[in-house]
């Protein structure tokens, strides 16, 4: 009888604890913001609501979800809530660099909380986690936890998941500054982190100006090298255990023709990287198109060079890598039209012509796939003045997005002279043009989430907004945008990197099965034209600990981007 008497205690005791950890389990949803700011904000209708939902989501006390409908008032939210225990909506007006916010939560029982701020757009986050923070103790009676929070933001804490084996993971990456939301990779803000944190790797100085970088298995091997590019030679390198590059091989690849730019591509499905380069003669800018194979640790001719300038693009709807290229125009530097490459033997022709807008080259599109939630496909396109516009899927005819910030910023360049048909160019008194080589555009979904970000180059100078020809950038950044439904927003990027971005790529640099963003940088300009050295940089990206409700980065875009 006693024993039954225990155990029947016992049974009481933990039927009561599952009650009451039940009763402790509360949960919310975040409806959409009205949001009154200017068209170049109008991603914060969407981030703001994200940014709430990822504070509040608590574990073991507070659930919190996204919800689709929109509320006037306490009465809608109350009927859009479902099962949720509470509901919250709100709205947000920026006006000049001042932003005011409300937040407003009702519960089952039609009790309501609401809290309004006024704030400089700099510190529109912190405020916003303010007002949340509060909402959260006083409307829910839900404190959020200072520990998780703080092993979010302080450096070297160890954080879920890790870089690198071995070595947990630093909780400088976040998505803005004020949140502190661990995000990718510890470099990914301005303040960065420590040397020797793993965040961040560093070849040494190779004595080559770089013109482009690709990292990939040439060999086929099963391990990634680095192709690096100047004016008339291909390198290849591996990364040693030394965390130096060592050279395995190099060629000329043309005495005359100045290479212009690099893509990798399985061209035969053996498992190796062919490498593509594009090469154009100083004189007429006539391309000649050359393909290198590296199997066997040699570098040799894969197929005939052709001369178009060719590159590589991923091409709905499947998205595999496919070779592209394009003819020469004596007046317009590129003839109309990219086409799929189709091999005929030994050599590459033109085959099939893209869907592409006019301004469309071999080398300045990339496709940005549909997004979960998103409204379709985009096609990126770097204009010449390396400005990103943006054209739905259906419609390659007329944009829907430019943007007011430049991007890319590469330094080698082709000058041409433009002309009418039939007229002559007098090219004592017209000055010429120049057409970049546009960096490489990568569109990924690294937190395999279903969302997709664009990361590309941007140039960081202050001579470049008076100088049209000052290409040797002495700053750079690699941001990562994202399709908000209006234009494209900011979701992270890295403090800023010293030094010319050369070109970036997405690959494991040192073959540790760790995915790495890889920066090639040429030296700053003070070291002058014909000392100028180059260097591999790489960001471990720690994709296990990514967060997809993390929220994008509003603490550090501009009201009045720079022209």
């Amino acid at each position: 009888m006693k024993r039954f008497s225990c155990l029947l205690l016992a049974f009481l005791l933990f039927g009561l604890g599952l009650v009451s950890a039940q009763a402790a389990q509360k949960s919310a949803v975040i409806l959409p913001f009205v949001a009154n700011v200017p068209q170049n904000m109008s991603y914060l209708a969407k981030a703001v609501p994200g940014s709430i939902q990822s504070k509040l989501q608590q574990s073991g006390s507070l659930a919190a979800t996204l919800g689709n409908a929109r509320a006037a008032g306490a009465a809608d939210a109350r009927k859009a809530m479902g099962r949720a225990d509470y509901a919250v909506w709100g709205t947000i007006q920026v006006q000049g660099n001042q932003a005011a916010i409300t937040l407003n939560s009702v519960d089952r029982r039609g009790k309501t909380w609401s809290k309004s701020t006024k704030t400089p757009l700099n510190s529109l986050t912190g405020s916003l986690d303010a007002l949340t923070q509060a909402m959260a103790r006083e409307a829910m009676g839900v404190t959020l936890a200072a520990s998780s929070q703080q092993a979010m933001r302080t450096p070297g804490s160890g954080a879920t998941g890790g870089i690198r084996g071995g070595h947990g993971a630093s909780s400088d990456i976040l998505v803005n500054e004020t949140s502190q939301q661990y995000y990718l990779n510890p470099q990914f803000r301005y303040q960065g982190a420590s040397a020797g944190d793993s965040s961040r790797l560093r070849s040494q100085r190779l004595k080559v100006n770089m013109s482009d970088m690709a990292v990939g298995d040439f060999n086929g091997d099963g391990k990634n090298e680095v192709a690096i590019c100047d004016r008339h030679h291909l390198y290849i390198y591996i990364w040693s255990n030394d965390g130096r590059l060592k050279e395995l091989g190099n060629t000329l690849v043309s005495q005359t023709n100045v290479n212009f730019s690099m893509r990798a591509i399985d061209l035969n499905r053996d498992g190796a990287l062919e490498l593509v380069i594009a090469t154009f003669d100083e004189e007429r800018n006539r391309p000649y198109s050359f393909f290198y194979s590296f199997k066997g640790n040699r570098l040799s001719q894969y197929a005939e060079r052709t001369p178009y300038f060719c590159s590589v693009a991923r091409i709905p709807p499947t998205y595999s890598p496919t070779l592209i290229g394009q003819g020469w125009d004596s007046l317009k530097l590129f003839s109309p039209g990219v086409h799929a490459m189709i091999k005929t033997g030994n050599k590459y022709a033109l085959g099939e012509r893209l869907n592409l807008p006019k301004e469309a080259t071999a080398f300045n599109f990339c496709w940005l796939p549909n997004s979960r939630g998103g409204d379709g496909d985009k096609l990126v396109v770097l204009r010449d003045d390396e400005r990103i516009k943006i054209f739905g899927a259906r419609n390659t005819t007329s944009a829907i997005h430019t943007t007011m910030e430049k991007y890319s910023g590469s330094a080698v360049g082709m000058e041409h002279y433009k002309g009418m048909p039939g007229m002559g160019i007098d090219t004592n008194y017209q000055l010429p043009s120049k057409y970049y080589a546009p960096m490489r555009f990568l569109s990924v979904d690294l937190g395999h989430t279903g969302e997709y970000v664009l990361i590309i180059n941007k140039p960081v100078s202050t001579a470049a907004q008076f100088f049209d020809r000052y290409r040797y950038f002495p700053q750079g950044e690699i941001h990562a945008l994202y399709w908000d439904g209006v234009g494209l927003g900011l979701k992270w990027k890295t403090r800023r990197i010293r030094g010319s971005v050369g070109q970036v790529d997405l690959a494991d640099l040192n073959n540790d099965g760790v995915l790495d963003l890889v920066v090639g940088l040429n030296s700053s300009p003070d070291l002058g034209i014909g000392s100028r050295q180059c260097m591999i940089v790489a960001y471990p990206l720690n994709t296990q600990a990514t967060n997809p409700n993390a929220p994008v980065d509003m603490s550090d875009f501009e009201v009045q981007p720079h022209q």
